[in-house]
């Protein structure tokens, strides 16, 4: 049920984001400058709105992976409980991270088929960006969402206080 796989500390969980977060933003603007900025002439506003629709829907999915999470046997050690409450948060970060990656790729798509050159990365891959680093980054939201759903029936995963610890 809870694969080890994903065991993993906050710190490693952190790290992992941070450094992921960090080589799709280097990517996209090595890849802008590559092809030469922006000048190339702006995308129409429907071209601005279609490119900006894929993060909509990635935000969408990427809220829903929090409610997927089976609750904790609240008979199980705590420490067991507070390792598989990190390793759930885990593996819900990296299908957060997989989701939200998706609107960047579309983007860096568009970039080469359409005329507008690298104005499909401003427009498409910087709010993707922004939601990749906002939906996976651990934050007291993010962790107290995951921590709600494990702890339904009365575990305490102590998924908070874990990620607050420095």
């Amino acid at each position: 049920m809870f694969p080890d796989e994903y065991d993993a500390s906050p710190g490693e969980v952190r790290r992992f984001v941070a450094l992921q977060v960090v080589i799709t933003a280097g990517f996209v603007v090595v890849l802008f400058f590559a092809l030469g900025g922006a000048d190339d002439a702006r995308p129409p506003w429907w071209a601005m709105v279609l490119m900006v629709a894929p993060v909509a829907v990635a935000a969408f999915f990427a809220e829903r992976v929090w409610m997927d999470a089976p609750a904790l046997d609240p008979a199980t050690p705590a420490t067991e409980q507070r390792r598989r409450g990190v390793a759930v948060y885990a593996a819900h970060t990296v299908r957060r991270l997989a989701i939200c990656q998706a609107p960047v790729i579309i983007a860096v798509l568009v970039t080469f088929v359409a005329p507008w050159g690298a104005w499909s990365l401003v427009v498409g891959a910087v709010p993707g960006i922004a939601l990749l680093a906002f939906e996976a980054t651990p934050s007291l939201r993010t962790t107290t969402l995951t921590e709600v759903v494990l702890d339904a029936d009365g575990a305490e995963s102590g998924l908070v206080e874990q990620f607050a610890e420095r």
